[in-house]
């Protein structure tokens, strides 16, 4: 099983992957997660894919591969986006975008953008470069 939190090019060759052997993770609460716009991100990666490749890849494989069925103990309804965003505002959770700070990785004229493993990279060997000097 390998997983992926954006990986466009993947899916586009979802053949050669196999469909069976991929699961989406957004990782919440760690850094790299795309949350609480997951969804909307995925949805712009997974569009091209049928209905059975996306609960697949979404849901079914990880499912399958940690031997858990989250609907032996939950409606469908309870766990999909729509339900735990309004399970999360009936508890007053504030599921608002924000940023910690740090320096911007963004380069002169681009616009603004989520924050890459490559733009991290970066920043470390500016930070390493910093220290050498």
């Amino acid at each position: 099983m390998t997983c992926f939190i954006d990986d466009r090019f993947g899916l586009k060759n979802l053949d050669a992957v196999g469909e069976d052997m991929i699961a989406y993770e957004c990782d919440y609460p760690h850094s790299d997660t795309l949350w609480p716009e997951v969804p909307e991100y995925l949805w712009a990666s997974v569009k091209h894919l049928n209905d059975t490749q996306i609960d697949k890849i979404t849901h079914l494989n990880a499912m399958r591969w940690l031997r858990f069925d989250p609907f032996s103990r939950y409606q469908r309804e309870q766990i999909n986006v729509g339900g735990l965003r309004a399970k999360a505002a009936a508890a007053g959770v504030d599921t608002t975008p924000i940023s910690t700070g740090g320096s911007a990785p963004l380069a002169a004229g681009e616009s603004r953008r989520r924050v890459t493993s490559g733009d991290v990279m970066q920043m470390m060997q500016r930070q390493a470069e910093l220290l050498e000097n």
